[in-house]
């Protein structure tokens, strides 16, 4: 149910199209976007946190902690 009031409504988008960007402009601000959070490209952080997280399976070989 509307409240009626006019802050607690979403807005509407402003009609602006967003701009194209090449391949290379949107690789670059994805790297951006990855350094800023500060990405690990090894996948050694994900392995750790699934480790940490799902119980070991028997016969599976014991992770290795660096």
């Amino acid at each position: 149910m509307a409240s009626g009031d006019p802050s607690n409504t979403a807005r509407k988008p402003s009609g602006k199209k967003a701009t194209k960007l090449s391949q290379k402009e949107q690789s670059e601000r994805f790297k951006e976007a990855a350094r800023d959070i500060e990405a690990d490209e090894s996948g050694q952080a994900f392995e750790r946190a699934i480790s940490t997280i799902l119980p070991a399976t028997p016969g599976s070989p014991k992770p290795r902690r660096e």
